[in-house]
């Protein structure tokens, strides 16, 4: 399984422009090409410190992040990969110097539900297409979820085949269901992005803003199989990607 790695920065507030900037321009370019796209970045607008900035980043496997480590990593000691790099790392070289500190965070992805589609890139070989945004001030979802794993099968198969095509419809976008690798092992995390914070919100009852029958009961089933949940809300703080 592929893995997305979420990190959180400590940059000032005075360098988070520049900090976005470098990683728009240059690192999130460049790892295209290592074919490990950054599919999140933004703050903890609810649920989380709001003194950070977070990353969310696929790659194929924990061989694959190892190789997109800024100097040792093998991506940056291939001569045809950095060729093909050195436009943007000119622009994100310095780019640590602003992190005061950071804490990584380690989830294994379920690829079978998961958007993101991470690979061990080689240079020469077509490059991964930027990935799906709301852009600037959109939200993302973060839900952490208790659940026993004789429920886990149903469910992942009520997420992926009824609530999420029903947030779809309504504009939503699906990202990823995973397991942190720290954490519980009855714990699953899921990510989901919307407009703005509003229409979060406003799909958050679906039988208030009459969702069919079948997607309310899915709703209330896959409720009952959460036996404790928490969240966090991202707001999205770059245009990186690809507007959809």
């Amino acid at each position: 399984m592929s893995i997305i790695v979420q990190r959180e920065f400590q940059v000032a507030a005075a360098e988070r422009r520049e900090f976005e900037r470098q990683s728009r321009e240059g690192l999130w370019p460049a790892f295209l090409r290592f074919g490990a796209p950054m599919v999140a970045y933004g703050t903890w607008t609810f649920g989380g410190p709001s003194d950070v900035v977070v990353t969310h980043t696929a790659y194929a496997d924990l061989t694959h992040w190892a190789a997109t480590r800024q100097g040792a990593g093998a991506y940056y000691q291939d001569a045809a990969m950095r060729a093909e790099i050195d436009p943007y790392l000119r622009i994100y070289g310095e780019r640590a110097e602003m992190v005061g500190s950071s804490v990584a965070h380690l989830f294994e992805l379920d690829d079978a539900v998961s958007r993101p589609r991470p690979v061990a890139r080689q240079a020469g070989q077509a490059v991964l297409e930027p990935p799906p945004t709301f852009g600037r001030g959109s939200v993302i979802s973060e839900r952490t979820l208790s659940v026993a794993p004789s429920s886990m099968a149903e469910f992942r198969r009520l997420s992926a085949e009824i609530i999420w095509p029903w947030f779809e419809s309504h504009g939503g976008r699906p990202i990823a269901l995973a397991h942190d690798l720290m954490g519980p092992s009855d714990e699953l995390t899921t990510w989901y992005a919307f407009r703005s914070l509003a229409e979060w919100h406003r799909l958050q009852r679906p039988s208030v803003v009459g969702a069919p029958a079948d997607v309310v009961a899915a709703f209330a089933a896959r409720s009952a199989l959460v036996h404790q949940r928490g969240g966090r809300l991202l707001t999205i703080g770059t245009d990186f990607g690809r507007m959809v």
